[in-house]
């Protein structure tokens, strides 16, 4: 890093101390704060608008990003894309490196929320707000995967953002993300937040794949509902040679810690509780097989979720039949 700094930006009515700049390709990024160990910043760009706006800069190793990667994620959260990643800003090589730029995602880190969860600081999510969530997380991380032949590796609360208005779920640091190729050569535990990681990927397993990122967005979303980490709060390290025999019977369904159960319908609960048991097996070939296969269980959820769900299918009858007869009377 090179050039000499400011001492301090003012943006939005707070002042911060300026820790460094970075120059990319011309354009001059203010370091204020490191997110991550993996080389991810919060940065200030001042050509950004009409005062400017934060960012965030990821200097991911060469070796760890090709060309045609580097293409795709430019793309990938696009307006016609995926919105449960940012808007690539920049996306260059610069020597030994690639420096990855993204839009500043405004919102509520997850890690922080479950953490005023578990304080009663905020007031419980429904089991309803909790699955349209991570319903549209997954539809999120299906895109991500086939678009990119990629697996992100840390799907964790850390890394994930509720925007503003909790209208989505949004992965904001996707720098230790690896291509299923080459996934036998990353050393275990590499890139990874444990709880949240696959036990495949804690052991370094050459065949991890987009199952990986499946049992994370389970132990999240079991996390959120109960406030407690699956297998006896070990999360995927359960799943480990050491600890597999002591802990693998210690999964509890979540509807027997969840509140709220009693607002949605029996058959709801089933299928939350299938739907999770079946992300966080500890065994992979006993997860969905396919993405889609993932995201159809996730839609029946939701579609178990919505009003008039409780309806038995001839209640539902009835009502369609009436609702046809007011419009024959109208007509």
């Amino acid at each position: 890093m090179t050039g000499k700094t400011p001492p301090t930006i003012r943006f939005q009515g707070r002042e911060e101390r300026v820790l460094d700049t970075l120059h990319v390709r011309g354009h001059r990024y203010e370091i204020l704060e490191l997110l991550s160990h993996r080389g991810a910043f919060r940065v200030f760009d001042r050509h950004a608008g009409v005062e400017g706006n934060y960012r965030a800069l990821y200097r991911i190793p060469a070796e760890r990003m090709t060309r045609q990667r580097a293409e795709v994620l430019r793309r990938l959260g696009g307006p016609s894309e995926n919105r449960h990643f940012p808007l690539t800003i920049e996306c260059s090589r610069v020597g030994q490196e690639w420096i990855l730029v993204t839009e500043w995602v405004a919102g509520t880190n997850l890690r922080a929320y479950l953490e005023q969860l578990r304080a009663n600081t905020i007031p419980r999510s429904s089991i309803r707000e909790v699955v349209r969530l991570l319903r549209g997380l997954a539809h999120g991380l299906h895109h991500y995967h086939r678009r990119t032949n990629l697996v992100h590796g840390d799907v964790s609360p850390a890394n994930l953002v509720i925007t503003q208005g909790t209208t989505q779920l949004v992965l904001v640091d996707f720098g230790s993300a690896w291509t299923l190729e080459s996934d036998s050569q990353r050393e275990a535990g590499d890139g990874m937040t444990r709880p949240y990681a696959a036990p495949e990927r804690l052991a370094g397993h050459a065949l991890a794949d987009f199952r990986a990122d499946q049992f994370s967005l389970g132990v999240i979303g079991y996390e959120w509902l109960t406030l407690q980490i699956p297998y006896a709060g070990c999360g995927g390290q359960a799943g480990t040679p050491y600890l597999i025999n002591s802990l693998g019977s210690t999964y509890v369904a979540p509807s027997t810690l969840m509140a709220g159960s009693d607002r949605v319908t029996r058959s709801a609960v089933s299928q939350l509780d299938a739907l999770l048991a079946r992300c966080l097996s500890l065994q992979p070939d006993q997860r969905f097989p396919t993405s889609r296969a993932h995201l159809a269980a996730w839609d029946s959820l939701w579609r178990e979720l919505q009003p008039g769900s409780r309806l038995s299918p001839w209640q539902r009858t009835l009502v369609e039949w009436l609702s046809r007869l007011r419009f024959w009377r109208r007509a």
